[in-house]
């Protein structure tokens, strides 16, 4: 190191002026810095240093983002010390951002299971032990909090990220990898999947069986000849199995199905309500009714038969006595009350016999 001597202070009275052994001249700027140097203010020094580079607030910014001290050292030519210094408590926060993010489950439904477990258990199948993934957070400016899982397979270090809400529990995958480990379903195909749908009330009516011009039979055999396997090549190309060609295909025959079904179906017409057709049926069907009603009959029944007690002598009161308890036994006896006698209904005459004067025959 060499070694400078104290000349004096420049004439702008901003530099101090040093000579070199061998007489050589520097200048050297008059600042905070040097000032509080020249008083032995190490705390004050430390903070004129980090304000001239950058300040705690953007290095605690730059780790929340997760940036390591090392780079931020490296690229704003702070002393590694110093940012450790304000390092420590965003450390602690984005573990345990990273804990509370792993404790939730991938979905809201009931018995869903929870990230950790299901990450662990998918990795396990290729081989990545449960130790060696690094879990990590973090997050940029004010945007949402980002999972991290790190780990290597296929010898080559790989990283899934989610998405996290913590106010509403919510996990959401941004990349492949985290797909991969947190997705329970995988759509079918790029295009939405096709149902087949009942026809609307507007829709108009399409009668098949009345409309002797359809070809109903081409159409099920164009729907049988799509259900059916593809027919064995020649054999001079190697072929796929049938399998994999059941599973290659299966979403090309489900959508040529479709089709099929719906060209060649019809409306099936509304079924008629048996009682709307019992109440028509008389209007439609029988005679008019007539213009006077029909002359009443009178009900004819039988008459009731008569039962006659046996006549008893009426000469003394004993007598009447003893026939009134007879009568009353024979009565008890048999369970029945004598019937009494019905009178025949008169007639009631019709509107023609009152009008004309006429009985109908």
């Amino acid at each position: 190191m060499v070694e400078l001597e104290l000349v004096g202070i420049h004439t702008d009275a901003e530099h101090l002026v040093l000579m070199g052994p061998e007489g050589e001249r520097y200048r050297l700027v008059i600042d905070d810095a040097l000032r509080a140097a020249v008083r032995r203010d190490r705390p004050h020094l430390e903070k004129v240093r980090t304000e001239g580079a950058v300040r705690p607030r953007e290095i605690q910014v730059m780790i929340r983002a997760g940036a390591s001290a090392e780079d931020i050292a490296a690229d704003s030519g702070v002393p590694l010390e110093t940012i450790r210094r304000y390092e420590g408590p965003v450390i602690a926060e984005r573990q345990h951002v990273s804990q509370r993010a792993r404790a939730l489950t991938i979905s809201r439904e009931s018995g869903a299971p929870v990230l950790s477990d299901v990450v662990v258990d998918r990795l396990a199948s290729r081989g990545v032990e449960a130790d060696s993934i690094v879990w990590d957070s973090r997050r940029t400016g004010q945007d949402p909090w980002v999972l991290v899982a790190r780990f290597v397979a296929g010898e080559r270090e790989r990283e899934a990220t989610w998405q996290v809400d913590l106010s509403a529990r919510m996990l959401t995958a941004l990349d492949d990898e985290s797909r991969w480990l947190s997705e329970t379903e995988w759509p079918v195909s790029d295009g939405p999947r096709r149902h087949l749908s009942a026809v609307r009330g507007g829709s108009p009516v399409y009668d098949i069986e009345a409309t002797d011009d359809v070809d109903i039979t081409g159409s099920l055999h164009a729907v049988d000849a799509a259900l059916r396997p593809a027919e064995e090549g020649d054999g001079s190309e190697g072929e796929p199995s049938a399998d994999a060609t059941d599973a290659a295909d299966d979403a090309d025959q489900t959508e040529a199905l479709l089709d099929q079904l719906s060209a060649s179906r019809g409306v099936r017409q509304p079924v008629a309500d048996p009682e709307e057709d019992d109440v028509h049926e008389p209007m439609l069907w029988d005679d008019p009714p007539p213009a006077h009603p029909p002359a009443s009959h009178p009900e004819e029944r039988p008459d009731a038969t008569v039962l006659h007690a046996p006549q008893k002598p009426t000469s003394t009161e004993d007598s009447d006595d003893q026939d009134g308890s007879q009568a009353r036994d024979t009565t008890r006896e048999s369970g029945e009350r004598p019937r009494r006698t019905r009178r025949r209904r008169t007639s009631v005459p019709s509107w023609d016999e009152i009008v004309f004067g006429a009985k109908n025959d």
